[in-house]
């Protein structure tokens, strides 16, 4: 039986994981999470599996959680639920449900519900020039101007194989990708490694914060002092570009939105929200086609 320890936003979980397809599931999943500074677990994971009947098993302490033969749905469940304990027990800053990147010293935070698309435009967005940080969780923990994220592969429903199939072939790196009936796991570095471009600058904004962020390696502890920019993305088929800049306190309201553990922060987060919506730039962003985003963006 192995054991790794994760650590984000405060909180830490155990994985106790045994067979060599519970391995591959584990080091796909967390191999970019932090296993420093690790406090007490709030809980422990135990993955099995059994090489000879193909069969898993998934607890959760004492709950199973699956018993089944599709290594692709139990990573999912497990990602999934794991995200969900983070957050629950997250109380030293605010937790985001965003996607964030990183490049040509800027980061970009994309709040945004599940199923609003913000997974597939992140993997675009590697493929221009942008490297990773999370498709799922931003932080920014109290009173502080750092923004930590949680690096896990790219969860892509199916229907982004159409869109994204230019860039990445997902049957010919299929062994690199865990796949269940709703969802691809595909690790970011398969979209980086087919980059050609870089993002347009202009549209990118000049406030001072900081971020740090596990990224893909060589260097995943590599830190960032970037210029922060927050787009609230959304996907509407057949629709015109649009690029709507917000105050301040619109800013904020939509970041409460997004925020995923106020229950468990002091006024439940609305004033420490009102600070940072004051600190970085944000902007509504309405789109129907990556081409309207190179387009549009290149001449801001």
């Amino acid at each position: 039986m192995s054991i790794r320890l994760i650590s984000f936003a405060g909180t830490t979980l155990t994985i106790e994981y045994y067979g060599l397809t519970a391995a591959r599931i584990i080091e796909l999943l967390y191999r970019q999470v932090s296993t420093e500074n690790t406090g007490l677990s709030q809980m422990t994971y135990r993955l099995c599996s059994d090489e000879v009947s193909a069969g898993m098993q998934l607890w959760r302490d004492e709950t199973l959680l699956y018993g089944g033969h599709c290594s692709g749905s139990v990573a999912e469940l497990l990602l999934r639920d794991s995200c969900y304990q983070l957050a629950a027990h997250c109380h030293t800053g605010l937790l985001f449900h965003a996607a964030a990147l990183s490049g040509r010293g800027r980061t970009l935070i994309l709040p945004g519900n599940s199923g609003a698309g913000k997974s597939t435009l992140t993997a675009w967005l590697i493929t221009q020039g942008f490297d990773y940080l999370s498709d799922e969780l931003v932080f920014i923990p109290w009173q502080t101007n750092t923004i930590q994220a949680f690096a896990r592969p790219l969860s892509l429903k199916k229907p982004a194989r159409s869109v994204l199939n230019h860039h990445l072939d997902f049957e010919k790196r299929a062994d690199h990708i865990l796949s269940s009936g709703f969802v691809d796991l595909v690790p970011s570095t398969l979209f980086s490694s087919t980059r050609c471009g870089v993002f347009p600058q202009g549209a990118l904004s000049n406030r001072s914060f900081k971020s740090t962020a596990r990224l893909p390696e060589p260097n995943p502890s590599r830190k960032y002092w970037s210029k922060p920019l927050i787009i609230f993305p959304r996907y509407q088929p057949h629709s015109p570009f649009a690029w709507q800049p917000l105050s301040k306190a619109r800013s904020g309201l939509a970041l409460m939105e997004h925020l995923i553990n106020a229950r468990n922060l002091p006024g439940h987060g609305l004033a420490e929200a009102a600070r940072i919506a004051g600190c970085i730039p944000a902007y509504r962003m309405n789109y129907s086609s990556f081409e309207q985003l190179t387009n549009r963006l290149a001449r801001m």
